[in-house]
């Protein structure tokens, strides 16, 4: 088994840093909600991007260049 590092990362609109957090918090809370994410494979380093509201086999596509949003 390997180890992963998986990143989600979003941007959203707020009055302030504790509305945005509580804000995805909600999202996040929410069943009905589809997400995105990064997953590196920590040994290989290859990273990922995983879109859940996709079939398992067309939701996993090779990422070649990550620019995270918080740098």
């Amino acid at each position: 088994m390997a180890t992963h590092k998986v990143v989600f990362e979003i941007e959203v609109d707020a009055e302030d840093s504790i509305e945005a957090a509580k804000t995805v918090r909600d999202w996040l809370r929410n069943p009905n909600t589809e997400w995105q994410f990064y997953v590196q494979d920590t040994s290989t380093k290859r990273i990922d991007s995983v879109d859940l509201s996709e079939a398992d086999e067309d939701a996993v596509l090779p990422v070649d260049k990550y620019e995270p949003l918080i740098k």
